[in-house]
């Protein structure tokens, strides 16, 4: 069971400031947000914020759309 103080979303917010990619330089956190928003409800919503918010150029949103997948693929990206 999860202690009461990590279901306020400011403090998870607070602690997952700390992996946010661009500001750590750390390419490690982006596997660490993901890992954290595949955890649990609680943690979903905040990792993929952050995981959003960093996000560079087109290619990954268009990737979230399933008939778009075979052709960025082929193409090599957008």
């Amino acid at each position: 069971m999860m202690h009461r103080a990590l279901f306020i979303s400011d403090i998870l917010l607070s602690i997952f400031g700390f992996l946010d990619p661009i500001l750590s330089g750390d390419s490690s956190c982006w596997k660490s947000l993901q890992a954290l928003a595949r955890t649990c409800k609680t943690f979903y919503e905040p990792a993929m914020n952050l995981l959003w918010a960093n996000i560079h150029g087109v290619e990954p949103l268009l990737r979230c759309v399933t008939r778009l997948r075979p052709m960025i693929s082929r193409s090599g990206g957008i």
